[in-house]
């Protein structure tokens, strides 16, 4: 048995999603890469996967929240101490930064072929088809609210396996669970993501738009910052809903013929 900080975990998981996940966006999307021009299957396919392997190497220390909108969500219904919410999310916010510098610099050459300026925030930042902040935060609201109560039915674990460490093994469920909320991220993006391109994840778009602005990206042109507030929003405010949705019904809180 051996032990690793929480907030490590946090911080190294949500590295391995935003290098991943923003790593795939960059492949598809910027010029003279191998894999420019496939199509929105494989970026859903890719961010499906990178949050899997994300949580594969943080659960068992932290329970691989890595996103905010999950450690808020269970803070606010008593699953998670709030306490411990600040470190996370500054854990969450920090890997998602190093994530995107990383894909900065497997990508060098080619933020120079983009002559894009939308195309190379969409590789760190979330940027909406049709901008409308009523509609684009309603769509980050009913995705993250659909994945953080999913994840819960599902029985994704959010808390540390073992206090204070971990002897990993092989067990089946540590090995299903996190590809199931791989997969549910998956086809929330497939079947509603198409108008903002989901953050699901204050982390995963705040740290990436960050790096956007602080690197030296050929010709990159604004970060919009004006538009920022509705990936961290929408998806605090649908995580929260999920949470107490679960809380209401599979709890037992209230009778389930409301609900009906």
């Amino acid at each position: 048995m051996y032990t690793i900080s929480p907030y490590l975990a946090e911080f190294l998981g949500t590295l391995i999603m935003c290098t991943i996940g923003c790593g795939v966006i960059a492949n598809v999307e910027l010029r003279r890469s191998k894999g420019h021009g496939d199509n929105f299957f494989t970026i859903a396919f890719g961010w499906g996967f990178a949050v899997t392997f994300g949580v594969y190497a943080s659960h068992a220390y932290s329970g691989g929240h890595l996103n905010p909108a999950v450690s808020i969500g269970l803070a606010a219904f008593g699953e998670f101490p709030w306490e411990k919410v600040p470190g996370y999310i500054i854990a969450q916010v920090l890997g998602a930064m190093v994530g995107a510098g990383l894909v900065y610099l497997n990508y060098l050459p080619h933020w120079k072929a983009t002559a894009d300026k939308k195309i190379k925030l969409g590789v760190f930042g979330t940027v909406p088809a049709i901008h409308n902040y009523f509609t684009n935060a309603l769509s980050e609201m009913i995705g993250t609210f659909m994945l953080v109560f999913s994840a819960l039915y599902t029985g994704v674990n959010f808390k540390p396996s073992i206090s204070g460490g971990v002897e990993l093994s092989l067990n089946l469920n540590d090995v299903l669970k996190p590809l199931a909320f791989g997969f549910m991220v998956t086809v929330l993006v497939i079947g509603l993501g198409g108008q903002t391109g989901y953050a699901l994840n204050p982390a995963r778009d705040f740290g990436p738009r960050l790096m956007h602005a602080l690197l030296p990206i050929h010709d990159k042109g604004s970060s919009r910052w004006f538009y920022a507030w509705v990936p961290i929003c929408g998806p605090i405010a649908g995580g929260f809903m999920g949470g107490a949705f679960f809380k209401l019904y599979y709890e037992g809180q209230v009778s389930p013929w409301l609900f009906v």
